[in-house]
């Protein structure tokens, strides 16, 4: 499972893995960038075992949600790439009241 696969080292990471027919468990925040990166991903690799999972990890109703739904397709985990962050110039707070930062980079994992 790689986390922030919608672009940098997530999604350079999912495109080195998916040809080797790992079977990838792709996590993203936004439906269409997360759907149009795993169809490339499938186009260009020939690995049909690419899968798009939706969450918000700066918000942690969706982190447990997202567990739920790894639990339900997979019964194990061989590799976890957490990769998902940011770094919020100016102070933001997330859904749960967390600052932003803290939310997405420590929370979440």
């Amino acid at each position: 499972m790689i986390t922030g696969i919608t672009q940098g080292i997530g999604r350079i990471t999912a495109q080195e893995l998916a040809p080797k027919g790992c079977r990838l468990l792709l996590v993203a925040r936004d439906a269409q960038r997360g759907a149009a990166v795993v169809e490339q991903i499938k186009a260009l690799s020939k690995n049909p075992n690419v899968e798009l999972l939706l969450a918000d990890l700066s918000r942690m109703d969706d982190v447990r949600k997202l567990a739920g739904e790894v639990k339900s397709r997979t019964d194990r985990l061989d590799v976890l790439i957490n990769n998902a962050g940011a770094l919020y110039m100016s102070r933001q707070l997330s859904a749960d009241g967390f600052e932003m930062t803290f939310a997405l980079n420590h929370l979440a994992y």
